[in-house]
C-alpha cells in the first residue's frame, strides 16, 4: 500500500445527504482489503489501472474510468491487478436520500457498477471534493455540493442513455411500419420486431406523436391511399388492399372518419384539401 491520502469530515450536517469520508491512493500490484462490511455508502473511482471487486459471490473485473458502489452492511473484498494495480478515490456518505438519490443514478445493490461518461466532469468534482477537504478550502455546504455534482454527472448520462433507447425503439418501430405497411400487420408484430412489449410500444408514441402506435398505423396506410387516390388509376380495390387493409368496406370506414368523404368522392372532386397525417 502506498501514497494513501484520507480525510473525514470534521463538521457533518445530519440530514438528507451527509460525507463522511474519503480519499484516494496509489494501490502496490495485487493489494486488497477486505472481506469486510461498511456502515455508510461508498463509491470508488478508478484513476487508473485494473482491479476486482467482490460482493455477493459476483467478481466485477473493473478498470480506468469505472467505478464501483459498496452498499451499508455488505461483505465486500476488493483487490488490485497484479499487473496493473489501480489508483483509486472514494468518498463516503449517507442520509436519508442517499438511497433515493443512487437509485436515480442507477445504482443499487442490484446494479454496483457505473461508468463514467461525462467527459471528465465526474473524475474533476470528485477529485475537487476530496481536495478540498484535505485543505479544508471548503464548508460542509460548498462540500455537498460538490458531491451532488458527482451524482448529476452521472444521472444526466443515465437520462441520455435512457432517451437514446427510447429514441431507438421508436425508430425502429417507425421503419416496420413504413416496410411492412402493405402487409396484414399487428402493432404485436410492430412490438416483436423492436423487441419490446405492446404497453412499453404504447407509451413510446403517445410521448412522441400523441396518438397511440394503432392510430399511426392507421393514418399512415390512409396518407399513403391518398397519394394512391392522386397520383394513380389504381381501382379502391387495388388501393385498399395495395395500403394494408383487409377489404374495402374496411378502407372505406376509415377514410370516411379520417376525411369525412368516401376515397371515391375524394378521387372524383380532384382536390388537395385535406390535411394528410
Amino acid at each position: 500500500m502506498q501514497n494513501k491520502i484520507e480525510f473525514t469530515s470534521q463538521n457533518k450536517l445530519s440530514g438528507a445527504l451527509t460525507i463522511y469520508y474519503g480519499g484516494s491512493e496509489i494501490c502496490s500490484s495485487s493489494h486488497s482489503f477486505g472481506p469486510a462490511i461498511r456502515p455508510h455508502y461508498l463509491l470508488h473511482y478508478v484513476l487508473n489501472g485494473k482491479g476486482s471487486y467482490y460482493v455477493n459471490n459476483k467478481c466485477y473485473k473493473l478498470q480506468k474510468g469505472e467505478g464501483f458502489l459498496i452498499c451499508p452492511g455488505e461483505s465486500t473484498y476488493y483487490k488490485a491487478d497484479i499487473e496493473d494495480p489501480w489508483e483509486y478515490c472514494w468518498i463516503s456518505f449517507d442520509g436519508y436520500e442517499a438511497s433515493n438519490i443512487l437509485k436515480k443514478c442507477g445504482l443499487s445493490k442490484d446494479n454496483l457498477i457505473f461508468k463514467d461518461y461525462s467527459g471528465g466532469n465526474f473524475k474533476e468534482n470528485l477529485l475537487s471534493l476530496i481536495h478540498n477537504n484535505e485543505d479544508n478550502n471548503s464548508n460542509e455546504f460548498a462540500l455537498l455540493g460538490q458531491l451532488y455534482l458527482c451524482f448529476s454527472s452521472i444521472y444526466d448520462q443515465i437520462n441520455l442513455k435512457e432517451k437514446n433507447i427510447c429514441e431507438s425503439y421508436f425508430d425502429k418501430a417507425l421503419d416496420y411500419i413504413y416496410n411492412n405497411f402493405s402487409y396484414d400487420i399487428k402493432i404485436s408484430d410492430i412490438a416483436k420486431c423492436v423487441r419490446i412489449d405492446r404497453t412499453y410500444l404504447y407509451k413510446l408514441f403517445i410521448q412522441e406523436l400523441k396518438i397511440s402506435p394503432q392510430k399511426y398505423l392507421i393514418s399512415f396506410r390512409l396518407s399513403v391511399a391518398v397519394n394512391l387516390l392522386e397520383t394513380t388509376k389504381l381501382n379502391i380495390t387495388e388501393i385498399s388492399y395495395s395500403c394494408g387493409f383487409k377489404d374495402t368496406p374496411t378502407f372505406y370506414k376509415h377514410f370516411k372518419k379520417q376525411f369525412n368523404i368516401t376515397p371515391v368522392q375524394y378521387r372524383k372532386s380532384n382536390t388537395n384539401y385535406i390535411k394528410l397525417p
